[in-house]
């Protein structure tokens, strides 16, 4: 879901930036309104059933949304800590992350990340029984599960295990194999984290990442753009692949997997000086290597794509005053008859 990156970058990687201050924005002080929020953070299968975060009063909640009934919470976090990346691995099954996140300074720079507590853990959706699958210091963001090789992958940053961590000073941002309860390195390559990484029908991992990786240097990050790569997840180190046009000059934020290609998020006037960004969704053919005709799916910046069925595509809205909670809204968008709806997650408190 969400664009779990924590670096402000320049110019070049302005894209980047605002995916790094959409992640701060999840962490800062929760929302001063006295109802549940939603935090952006989700999972829908096939079905159609929703796995939903909300954060309240100080702490997060993991519920089951299906059937248009109420939400039916699963597990709650620990008090000031955050659950990430919700995820299903089979019907009766989810992952998910718990985690301290951040330490802040006065400055954005002043963050750090590297003495945060992360777990991920295994929940039955039946029992709610809760399981720790691996423990680590530093902030874990995003999981994914690839079932042709029953293999779990997270990204990380500043992450250590067994060893009690020192300052850092800087983001060290890698993807993981998480085997047993130890953390691999299989990708280091980029000075920021992959975002909207999601498993392939076919078994590769897929991810945003900038143009640079792999060879990157502070001057390449002004020239960078985010492209859509793949690569074989059971190959360390990962070799990644481009998959999006590498003639396309606008960075792509957020993509889905369809039928015959990608639909994804874009800035329609990157070159354009001094100007509101306008973004919007478009598809993407493997088989022509064209984009098609824009969604129209206008207002905030659009996030956290997803592709449960086929026609049906899933996305979250963040509104501009995100740092002051309640601003996320998660929307469901028939691609068939193109109108779309605001999901109503209805929460429950014990109020």
């Amino acid at each position: 879901m969400t664009n779990k990156k924590t670096l402000v970058f320049s110019l070049g990687t302005l894209v980047g930036s605002c995916l790094l201050f959409i992640t701060i924005g999840s962490f800062v002080i929760a929302s001063q309104d006295k109802v549940p929020a939603f935090t952006g953070e989700y999972d829908v299968n096939a079905k159609e059933e929703l796995l939903v975060v909300t954060e309240y009063e100080g702490s997060e909640t993991l519920s089951l949304v299906s059937n248009n009934e109420k939400a039916i919470s699963l597990f709650e976090s620990e008090v000031d800590a955050y659950i990430f990346s919700p995820i299903y691995t089979n019907d009766h099954t989810a992952v998910f992350i718990q985690t301290t996140g951040y330490d802040y300074g006065d400055y954005i720079d002043e963050t750090t990340s590297e003495f945060a507590y992360s777990t991920i853990q295994s929940i039955d959706l039946s029992t709610n029984e809760v399981t720790i699958i691996a423990e680590a210091r530093g902030v874990l963001f995003d999981l994914v599960y690839i079932p042709t090789s029953d293999q779990l992958v997270v990204s990380g940053e500043n992450i250590t295990q067994g060893t009690e961590p020192q300052p850092v000073g800087r983001a060290e941002t890698k993807l993981f194999n998480v085997n047993d309860s130890e953390l691999e390195v299989i990708y280091e390559g980029s000075p920021v984290l992959p975002s909207s990484i999601q498993a392939t029908n076919d078994g590769q991992l897929m991810m945003i990442l900038p143009d640079d990786q792999g060879s990157w240097t502070v001057d390449s990050m002004y020239e960078s753009i985010e492209r859509v790569f793949s690569a074989n997840p059971t190959e360390n180190p990962l070799n990644l692949e481009l998959v999006s046009n590498p003639d396309k000059i606008e960075p792509i934020t957020s993509f889905a997997q369809i039928e015959d290609g990608l639909i994804y998020q874009t800035i329609f006037n990157y070159q354009e000086s001094d100007a509101i960004y306008d973004y919007d969704l478009i598809p993407y053919s493997y088989n022509n290597k064209k984009e098609g005709t824009r969604l129209g799916i206008s207002g905030h910046e659009i996030e956290a794509l997803l592709y449960p069925k086929k026609d049906v595509l899933y996305y979250v809205k963040r509104t501009d005053a995100y740092r002051n909670g309640n601003d996320f809204s998660l929307h469901r968008h028939d691609l068939r008859s193109g109108t779309g709806i605001e999901i109503n997650l209805l929460p429950q408190t014990d109020e």
